[in-house]
């Protein structure tokens, strides 16, 4: 093994919240709408789910984040492309925390690997990440059929502990030492990622992510939050 001093380092970026003010499925959702790919009552729903999350009467599940993939079926990969990519421009990248946007920008320049892990969809991450000069992601993989999306997803979300194992995975695959890596976050379902890492950072932290790391000490990134709908943590 290589001298501690001298291995790699990995920041690890969660995405809703973190790198893109809002809750980026609903953005999504909103845009798809515009855009004439979903139905009214497609959005009219979602857009009741997240009143009823904000509201503490629906948590996030596998079953409500399968559902959110249903925005892609029956697009073709490069018919779901184009709209990421048309997404990320108009609507994610106006919405890049500064704060955390520089501090990636800082570790790519650094020599940092950077990762982002999310449990959005994969079109989408994979766009912002394009946009952004990242190449390692981790994400909600969805199904694709015959060159077509089907609406259902494959594998597990990195979400919470998912999230921290596959971060975990991802560092040691790079020969890594926790300690001397970085992890950027805003919920405290991260909590078990945020302390996996030798340096935590919590970015526009929500009131339980707040209260832990003003009492541990972590830097806290703090950036303005238009209304955007609430975050569910991606």
């Amino acid at each position: 093994m290589p001298d501690p001093d001298e291995r790699p380092a990995v920041a690890i970026f969660d995405l809703d919240g973190t790198l893109v003010v809002g809750q980026t499925q609903l953005l999504l959702v909103r845009y798809l709408y515009k855009a004439r790919v979903i139905s009214r009552v497609f959005l009219a729903g979602t857009a009741l789910w997240f009143l009823a999350y904000k509201a503490g009467l629906v948590k996030v599940t596998e079953a409500s984040r399968a559902k959110g993939a249903q925005v892609l079926a029956g697009l073709t990969v490069a018919e779901a492309d184009d709209l990421m990519l048309r997404f990320t421009e108009e609507v994610m990248v106006p919405r890049l925390h500064p704060a955390s946007s520089a501090a990636l920008a800082e570790h790519l320049a650094e020599g940092d690997t950077v990762v982002v892990v999310s449990a959005a969809l994969d079109p989408l991450v994979r766009a912002l990440c394009r946009h952004l000069g990242v190449k390692d992601y981790a994400c909600a993989v969805c199904e694709i059929v015959d060159g077509r999306y089907t609406g259902r997803l494959t594998g597990l979300v990195p979400y919470a502990g998912e999230k921290a194992r596959v971060a975990a995975a991802l560092v040691a695959e790079r020969g890594a030492d926790p300690a001397g890596c970085w992890a950027y976050a805003d919920h405290d379902s991260d909590l078990e990622l945020l302390r996996f890492v030798g340096h935590p950072v919590a970015v526009n932290p929500r009131p339980g992510l707040r209260a832990v790391a003003e009492r541990e000490g972590w830097p806290i990134l703090q950036s303005p939050t238009p209304e955007t709908g609430g975050s569910s943590n991606g």
